[in-house]
């Protein structure tokens, strides 16, 4: 715990903690959500650690994993407030739907093929992409 004090009053551009039960698999936890620059606030939270970091994209989520002396830190954003969104294909979609007239309707529909770009956060500290 001193050292994530320590940490704290050496950084003051990154927040404090959302939690730290075990709720988040034993992780020291930031949610980042709202009106804060999620990606600075990722970019630096990954500055003030000691070690490297590691990137996960999972879902809607962008996590941010690392370590504080032994203390596993998870920082949650937000993937679209991190990443850029980028439509690689559309293509049709035929589909059966329920229909309050009719037992089903075939409907067809365009569907974007989306890629979600999520850059280096930092160019000097080890921040693999783990998707």
């Amino acid at each position: 715990m001193r050292a994530l004090a320590d940490l704290l009053d050496k950084h003051p551009e990154v927040p404090l903690p959302y939690s730290g039960r075990s709720a988040f698999g034993g992780h020291l936890t930031w949610i980042l959500a709202g009106d804060t620059d999620q990606r600075n606030v990722l970019a630096d939270i990954a500055r003030a650690l000691p070690g490297p970091v590691h990137k996960v994209v999972r879902g809607v989520a962008f996590d941010l994993k690392g370590a504080l002396h032994g203390l596993h830190v998870l920082v949650i954003a937000d993937r679209a407030e991190v990443c850029t969104r980028r439509v690689v294909g559309i293509r049709e979609v035929t589909k059966e739907i329920p229909d309050p007239a009719a037992p089903t309707v075939t409907v067809t529909e365009s569907v974007e093929d989306v890629v979600w770009d999520c850059h280096p956060l930092l160019s000097n500290k080890n921040c693999p992409t783990q998707t």
